[in-house]
Parts: structure tokens; C-alpha cells; sequence
């Protein structure tokens, strides 16, 4: 019974979907499963029990035309090992690490890094992701999207924000000019303390960094997925990080190749993105996926304006060519949920995110190669 209903919840959220208008950019290759049950990159690699044959995903009939499908999206947890004694050992991904980093400005970040498991693809090809919660959220909302990711290849860092969770130790400069460390929850940030969020990413990127020249990840197609506040911090820093200057001797921005905002906001208390969404390389150059439950009208109503803010800077995609050059992306789910609530299994906003980084990452490998950067000056 509880399995029908779910069914129902599946059919009726798919249904929602192809009745928008929207549904052309979207409901492709299928992206509407039963969440991230049978949401996965078409480009994974799954295997199957002897003689059994994954069933194909109907193709969205859509006015314009959709992209083109991809074959049937696998299943996004591997299925169950064969636990024959001639069946080799299906081993599982590595288990989470954590640990703290210290950002430049004296916080000290808790964070978890999830890494591929092996065997899906070279380290090189990994595609690195930050995940970045919302308001009073903290990373640990992530886990389960995080882990999905592992299993097909995908190498996840996921922080708890400044004043959030476990990042609550700031070193602060005393009047005598002796250090301390001080505790400082969210409701406590001043307004430096909020602007600097974008330290947190950019500490996390460093971590990535060093991953990257032990040949674990390639940061060039490094993606940002990020809620609600968690959103503007990733504009921002993203802003920031397409900001440096080109040099011959060493890469210093320009990683991030790839957005996936959960019901963002354009401004919160000090926090405001409108600078970063005016920015030549978020407003025309990134790929990126805004996703948010339209059954709250305000929460909707500032989706659409960063989405049709972006959309007025980009050109037009013909319909037979979406499937190479279209890089904007807007699913509303049907659901009064937000932000990291987005993930539900039940919704198709997991599946999404599958879809998105195999379309934009994973089938253009090719225009991201993977290098080792050391600062020459060390």
C-alpha cells in the first residue's frame, strides 16, 4: 500500500511537470523517476543481475521539441551484489571523512568529504561538488544526496557554514593584541562575519585543490549545489573565483564550472548576490540549475526572477541543439518544501541534479582537461 502510494506521488509529480511549459528543458532522458531510486548520469556504469534487462524510461512528449533522450537512466543505487562465490566483490564507496580547516579570516570550517567509488571512473574524470546548506541548516541535510553521488562517481565536500553545526570557533584578535578563540552561532555573525561566507567555499575549494594534484579529482569541473542563503554565498564566491586574472604561471580562479541552486535568494540581511548575478561569468558562462517547490509563492516568485534575470543574458537555444548548448535550467518541483527539502525521493529535483551533471559535466569531459596547479612561488 505504501509503495502505491508512492507510486501515485511519482505519477502525479511527473504529470505536474510535463504540463508546464517548462517541461522541454527539463523532463528528458528521464528525469522523472522515483527520485534518486532510478535517477543516475547516463553515462554510469551499473551492472545487472544475469538476464535481467533495465527497462526503458518513456520519452516526454513536449511542445517545443525536448532534447534529445539518452538512453534509459540507471538506477541510482547500485542493485544488490551477487553473492555467488564466482561473483567479484562489489566493494562499497569509502566511508565519509571529516575534519576542520581554518579560513583565512580565523573560522574554523567542519566539513565532510565524500569521495568516488572506485572503479566508476579515472580520478582525473571525478567531478568534484560543494554542498552548501541553507539558514540554520547545516551540511549534514547533504548526506544523503552526498553518498547517492559516491556511488556513481562523484566526489562530494560538504561544510557546515560559519556559526553553523560543528563551525562555531573563531579566532579573534584581542585589544591587546593577543589572540583568542571565541564561540559564535549563526544568530551571533556580525555583518563581516556574514560577507565572509564566501571564505568557507573558498577553504573548501582549497581542500579540493590538494585532491586535485594527488590526481583524486579533477577541479575543473569543480559544481557548487547550494540553498537558499547557502545560494548567495555560492554566487558570490563563484563571482569571486571567475574574478582573478588569467597568468601563464598559475591558475588561480575560473573552477567552477556549474550551479545547482535549491530556492535561492538574491539578498538576506547583509547578504545580497545582485553584483554576482551581473557578473559576465555567472550571468552568460555557467551552467546552471535553479530548482524550487512552487507551491510558495514568494519562494517561486524569486526563482523565476533570478531565472528570467539570467535568461534575458543568454541566447536563444534551438530546440534540436539543447541538448549541446543549452546551460539554464528552471524545475519547479509541486511542493510547498524548499531548499534542501527539494531532495525528497518523492520529487524529481534528485533526478534533476543527476541529469544536469551528466548533460553539462560528465559528456564534456573533453573541454575540461585536468591539470596540476602549484603556485610557483610555493
Amino acid at each position: 500500500m505504501r509503495t502505491a502510494s508512492r507510486n501515485g506521488v511519482v505519477h502525479r509529480v511527473c504529470a505536474a511537470l510535463v504540463a508546464s511549459p517548462l517541461a522541454g528543458l527539463l523532463l528528458v532522458g528521464g528525469w522523472c523517476h522515483q527520485g534518486f531510486a532510478q535517477a543516475a548520469p547516463a553515462a554510469a556504469k551499473a551492472t545487472t543481475k544475469p538476464g535481467a534487462t533495465a527497462p526503458a524510461a518513456k520519452p516526454a512528449v513536449t511542445k517545443p521539441a525536448p532534447i534529445p533522450a539518452a538512453p534509459p537512466a540507471k538506477p541510482a543505487v547500485p542493485p544488490k551484489a551477487d553473492t555467488s562465490k564466482t561473483a567479484p566483490k562489489d566493494e562499497p564507496p569509502p566511508a565519509p571523512e571529516s575534519s576542520f580547516q581554518r579560513t583565512k579570516d580565523g573560522w574554523n570550517i567542519f566539513y565532510t568529504f565524500y569521495g568516488p567509488k572506485k572503479g566508476v571512473r579515472p580520478g582525473k574524470a571525478v567531478v568534484p561538488i560543494i554542498m552548501l546548506h541553507g539558514w540554520h541548516g547545516q551540511g549534514s541535510e547533504y548526506a544523503e544526496l552526498a553518498t547517492i553521488l559516491q556511488h556513481w562517481g562523484f566526489a562530494s565536500i560538504v561544510p557546515d557554514f560559519r556559526g553553523h553545526g560543528r563551525s562555531l570557533n573563531v579566532r579573534r584578535r584581542k585589544a591587546n593584541g593577543e589572540e583568542e578563540d571565541k564561540l559564535v552561532k549563526a544568530d551571533d555573525l556580525t555583518p563581516l562575519d556574514l560577507e565572509g561566507m564566501v571564505n568557507d567555499v573558498e577553504t573548501m575549494k582549497r581542500v579540493l585543490l590538494d585532491k586535485n594534484n594527488e590526481g583524486e579529482l579533477n577541479l575543473e569541473m569543480l559544481t557548487l549545489v547550494a540553498s537558499d542563503v547557502g545560494a548567495i554565498a555560492a554566487l558570490n564566491w563563484s563571482a569571486l573565483d571567475w574574478s582573478f586574472p588569467i597568468t601563464p604561471a598559475f591558475k588561480q580562479g575560473q573552477w567552477v564550472k556549474a550551479l545547482v541552486l535549491l530556492s535561492p535568494q538574491q539578498t538576506f540581511k547583509r547578504l545580497n548576490a545582485n553584483a554576482a548575478l551581473g557578473q559576465p561569468a555567472v550571468s552568460r558562462q555557467l551552467s546552471i540549475l535553479i530548482a524550487v517547490g512552487d507551491q510558495q509563492q514568494r519562494d517561486l516568485s524569486e526563482a523565476k526572477r533570478i531565472h528570467s534575470r539570467l535568461e534575458r543574458l543568454r541566447p536563444a537555444v534551438a530546440p534540436e541543439e539543447r541538448a549541446t548548448k543549452q546551460d539554464l535550467f528552471f524545475l519547479p518541483a509541486p511542493t510547498p518544501l524548499q531548499g534542501v527539502k527539494l531532495l525528497d525521493r518523492a520529487l524529481p529535483v534528485g533526478g534533476g541534479i543527476m541529469r544536469f551533471l551528466d548533460l553539462r559535466l560528465l559528456r564534456k569531459q573533453e573541454e575540461f582537461p585536468w591539470a596540476e596547479v602549484k603556485n610557483p612561488l610555493g
